[in-house]
């Protein structure tokens, strides 16, 4: 699938990735892998670039471009197999509060996350959600000074570190809503770990945790539950951009290994099974953008983000397990090793296959839905 890019989407693509080349290699990547937030240096330089605005409304600070322009930087992220927590910060917490959140609190927040000065992280995901957009069972009830909090949250992306967190609960009325909290509030019980992908993040533990009501994103009256939906369905489509660049990563780093390594005195990339499998990688990460591509564009035009968002990520963690699995067979010993770009990038391909809920539960939720709305019908594939 061929899309039409226009002169700065390309040129924002080509900055990227010239600047990604020059200023951030393996080893300069190193510095930030499994640290709070990343190489601060590295993060301050993405603000000056402008990357942390790019999804942010200019009320704020921000460029506000479309979901392709952040997609293509998310795709060069990927390719560079970045851990600063620009998906986390950005197309998780800052776009639940761009859509949830009330005039004053975005005032206060976005132009700080748009300038580098601080992180927020989603406090959204966790034990048993199968969907990004399952309603927590985290259970936030009314009382006189705000809301008292109680329940479990797991996977806090960049959680360790950033300033704030967006946590998201159901109340005693059953309704959905999002609170602002600081990390170190009292009764907040903090378990933070290393990432197989390099970076950070927590499970915490919400003990009767007491919250203002200024600390209420939006209104009280409110069900957030739709604009939550809408928030982690993008995000979910992000990460894909994401993946899909480390997906062309795997590919041309096994490439390059099959022509440098010899067996019988020539190159292993002028084996024909070898040839057929480099094939095989590229086709599908070729696949895997284009369903990007597709769903950003079906977004666009007003399609329903979270059917958009899971046809994607579908499609694309079918491609990270096949693309995962042929690039660490294809560099044999070698593909597990430190030494090689290429541990890295099998980690972060398997970081995203388990993130953001199982496929199989996505592709069974879209088969209920298109066999309840009778869509199927109108398909032209069938």
């Amino acid at each position: 699938m061929n899309t039409f890019r226009t002169e700065e989407q390309r040129l924002i693509e080509s900055s990227a990735l010239d600047w990604l080349a020059g200023h951030y290699d393996f080893r300069a990547r190193e510095v930030g892998v499994h640290r709070d937030g990343g190489s601060p240096a590295a993060w301050q330089a993405f603000a000056e670039l402008g990357w942390l605005a790019m999804p942010l409304p200019s009320a704020y600070e921000g460029l506000e471009l479309g979901l392709l322009e952040c997609g293509i930087l998310m795709q060069a992220l990927g390719r560079h197999l970045v851990v600063e927590p620009v998906h986390a910060c950005l197309h998780e917490a800052a776009a639940v509060l761009c859509l949830v959140g009330n005039e004053e609190q975005k005032q206060r927040w976005l132009a700080g996350v748009a300038s580098g000065e601080h992180r927020l992280a989603l406090a959204h995901c966790e034990s048993g959600h199968e969907l990004p957009w399952e309603a927590p069972n985290l259970m936030a009830t009314r009382i006189a000074s705000g809301w008292r909090l109680v329940g479990q949250k797991r996977s806090i992306r960049s959680g360790p570190g950033a300033t704030r967190w967006i946590v998201s609960a159901t109340t005693d009325n059953g309704g959905v809503r999002c609170f602002l909290v600081e990390p170190e509030r009292h009764g907040v019980v903090l378990e933070d770990y290393n990432t197989t992908d390099g970076g950070r993040a927590a499970d915490a533990r919400f003990d009767n945790v007491e919250v203002s009501h200024e600390d209420l994103l939006g209104d009280a009256n409110t069900d957030a539950s739709g604009l939550l939906r809408k928030a982690l369905s993008t995000a979910t489509l992000m990460r894909c951009w994401e993946a899909s660049g480390v997906m062309l990563a795997a590919a041309e780093q096994t490439a390059t290994y099959m022509q440098q390594r010899k067996q019988f005195g020539r190159p292993l990339s002028e084996f024909q099974v070898v040839q057929h499998r480099l094939a095989e990688m590229s086709v599908f990460s070729t696949e895997a953008q284009a369903a990007c591509e597709l769903a950003t564009m079906r977004i666009a035009r007003g399609d329903d983000v979270a059917d958009a968002a899971s046809m994607a990520r579908i499609k694309s963690v079918a491609a990270a397990q096949f693309i995962a699995k042929e690039a660490v067979q294809l560099h044999g010993a070698m593909g597990v090793c430190e030494e090689l770009p290429i541990a890295a990038t099998f980690r972060q391909l398997l970081a995203f296959i388990h993130a953001d809920g199982s496929a199989a539960a996505l592709a069974a939720w879209r088969g209920r839905e298109l066999f309840s709305s009778r869509a199927f019908e109108l398909s032209q594939t069938l």
